[in-house]
């Protein structure tokens, strides 16, 4: 009697399981800011690379929104950026990272980074103030996803896969992921000095963690 009383139960409750789920699936999620987060990581490089530094850049004001459909593969992100809420070597996240990252970085050395990020030859926040995420294509299954992007920066767009591990509740939505991207292949071109003896490594590598509220 006890296994028939717990097989009804189970029958019982599996379609409102199922009905949950449904539900969780078609609603739409605001992206937290300051509980959402990106960390960049970007290496010295050429002849001179140890006279450089390590540099963590971070974004936490970021903005958009999340559409969740029960056909997790019909799905959307969008995502915007302010260019100029970039920052350079906040001392707490360089801590999280590996040893190349625990040397201290001078605020003339920060100040001179970011005014290198932002100016015309790389990110020229002037005349492109946002940068733009969204999705082209979502593949896989809970908790696990390649997703297509387009990432817009300085009117031009670029395809990118972005790794994601994503996690639904029906109040909230969490995904984040690590994933490596070439600058050049996003057009921007890495910073060089000291006639190319010291430069920014081409490849970067991206951390992120999404995190979106029930609307």
């Amino acid at each position: 009697m006890r296994i028939i009383s717990i097989l009804m139960i189970l029958l019982m409750t599996a379609p409102t399981l199922s009905n949950n789920l449904n539900q969780v699936g078609e609603n739409q999620y605001k992206i937290v800011p300051n509980d959402s987060w990106i960390r960049v990581l970007a290496y010295p490089d050429g002849p001179l690379r140890r006279f450089g530094h390590h540099h963590v850049i971070s974004h936490t004001a970021i903005k958009g929104t999340v559409k969740v459909k029960s056909d997790l593969s019909k799905s959307s992100i969008d995502l915007e950026l302010k260019v100029s809420d970039f920052v350079v070597d906040d001392a707490t996240l360089r801590m999280l990272e590996d040893e190349n990252f625990q040397k201290e970085v001078s605020q003339k050395d920060i100040n001179g980074t970011r005014e290198n990020m932002l100016g015309e030859k790389l990110l020229n926040v002037e005349q492109f103030p946002l940068i733009r995420v969204s999705t082209e294509k979502i593949d896989g299954e809970i908790p696990d996803f390649k997703i297509e992007t387009a990432i817009t920066i300085k009117d031009a767009t670029y395809k990118v896969v972005i790794p994601a591990n994503i996690s639904i509740s029906d109040n909230s939505l969490i995904a984040s992921g690590k994933f490596e991207l070439n600058q050049t292949d996003i057009g921007l071109v890495p910073f060089s000095a000291a006639g190319g003896a010291l430069t920014v490594r081409d490849l970067l590598v991206f951390k992120y963690e999404i995190y979106a509220a029930l609307e």
